[in-house]
């Protein structure tokens, strides 16, 4: 073995891989590509990627008001996979928010609910899903299911407790008479034995009847109670009756698939241009930097926006995703969006030397932006300190508004928030990509 090492340690091979590991050493930037995106990556995904459904927003219209409707409440605080997000005084307020994608269940208590628990009948309660997501909303509807079924066998059990109790004080209350009245036969019959046969009969007999009646009444109540006091969940499915998984993956995919190939494309074409040289002569004309990007950027907002259109096509034709809103709005907005997503390619461009490090910093880049944009799962399962990330990523807002206007038909009055913000993203990162396009040129 030491023979075998010496060997390797006095052979050419040893000199060239020390010479080789020296020189990757002496790469930061190859070393970062190395060491880092495999690292955040893996915490990213380990963080955002959690199988179990929590922290849905559950909105709650209670017309009861009452003790025994707060009650019935409470089982939403006994699990993580729901917070009660905000309680509504009508019902039209919630459905609002669960368009606004607030909530994403919302539950409706109606006024009759704690006297129909009082008299033993059975209770209807409402529950709304927000089922632009199929599956979550799926999920959520069972979870919310057994939690109404554990309700109902608590209240079972306890109904017939008292069921049981008050019919073993009635049992008491007639063997007690039944005993003095016996008592008083056999008193009667001590002075005259020809009637202690009778008598002994007719108390046995009463003993058995009176047995039987009490055990029969058991019986036939509780068979009434596991037909009575029993809470009835009424579900609503919201703008996904199907419950067709595609209609939340198509506007999604749509999302991710143009900001990889606005980024992607923004960053190649300037990375050419610089290693052709034709950067500088763009330079050398009249026209100002911002002309130049600008003139660069108009061909891909245009083949961008038939992509979206193609995209909206396959959605409805191959998936027979309907189309809500109002396809201009999503039209102008998506063309808002696209200048983020070349922006983004823009700033790699900037910093890259070559076409190769271009495409190895958007792998850095863009799937972090498609992990914590909530297009492939639900934002609501990734960690708090993920959840809180995901606002600094402009495709989030995207696939929120691509599916506020395609799956439920909203506009600008509930989604302007997101434009908003969107407009923000697109202002800030454009001014960096311009501000350090002109810094490289000069």
């Amino acid at each position: 073995m030491i023979n075998f090492l010496d060997t390797i340690l006095g052979s050419r091979f040893w000199a060239l891989f020390q010479k080789e590991f020296a020189q990757i050493l002496r790469n930061r930037q190859l070393l970062v590509q190395l060491l880092v995106p495999p690292t955040v990556f893996l915490i990213l995904f380990g963080m955002a990627l959690d199988p179990n459904i929590k922290n849905l927003k559950v909105g709650i219209t209670d017309y009861s008001n009452s003790r025994i409707s707060r009650d019935f409440i409470e089982i939403f605080y006994q699990t993580d996979a729901f917070v009660v997000s905000r309680y509504y005084a009508k019902q039209q307020e919630m459905t609002a928010d669960l368009a606004k994608g607030k909530l994403n269940v919302g539950i409706t208590i109606p006024p009759e609910f704690s006297r129909d628990i009082a008299r033993r009948r059975t209770a209807q309660v409402q529950a709304l899903f927000d089922a632009v997501d199929a599956n979550t909303a799926t999920t959520a509807s069972s979870y919310i299911s057994r939690l109404v079924e554990d309700y109902n066998q608590r209240q079972s059990e306890k109904n017939s407790f008292s069921q049981l109790y008050s019919s073993s004080s009635s049992t008491t209350g007639n063997f007690s008479s039944t005993s003095n009245l016996s008592n008083q036969t056999s008193d009667s019959t001590t002075d005259d034995p020809s009637a202690q046969t009778g008598s002994s009969t007719s108390n046995s007999s009463t003993q058995q009847n009176n047995s039987n009646f009490s055990t029969s009444g058991s019986s036939i109540n509780l068979s009434q109670l596991s037909q009575r006091n029993q809470v009835e969940l009424a579900t609503s499915v919201f703008y996904n009756p199907g419950l067709d998984s595609a209609w939340f993956i198509v506007p999604g995919t749509i999302g991710i698939l143009l900001t990889t190939i606005g980024s992607q494309a923004a960053g190649s074409l300037l990375v050419r241009e610089k290693e052709a040289g034709t950067i500088e002569q763009l330079v050398m004309t009249p026209a100002s930097t911002t002309e130049i990007l600008l003139a660069k950027i108009s061909p891909l907002l245009i083949l961008l926006t038939f992509d979206m259109l193609v995209a909206l096509a396959v959605g409805r034709l191959v998936f027979g995703m309907p189309f809500r809103g109002n396809l201009f709005a999503l039209l102008v907005i998506a063309i808002l969006y696209f200048w983020v997503g070349i922006s983004i390619g823009i700033l790699i461009a900037s910093y890259a030397k070559s076409e190769q490090q271009s495409q190895l910093m958007a792998f850095f880049v863009n799937p972090p932006l498609v992990l914590l944009s909530g297009a492939t799962y639900p934002i609501s399962s990734m960690s708090t300190f993920v959840q809180w990330l995901t606002y600094l990523n402009p495709l989030r807002y995207f696939v929120e508004v691509c599916r506020g206007i395609i799956l439920k038909g909203v506009g600008l009055e509930v989604l302007w928030s997101q434009v908003l913000i969107l407009m923000g993203f697109a202002t800030v990162l454009m001014s960096l990509s311009i501000r350090q396009f002109r810094r490289q040129l000069t």
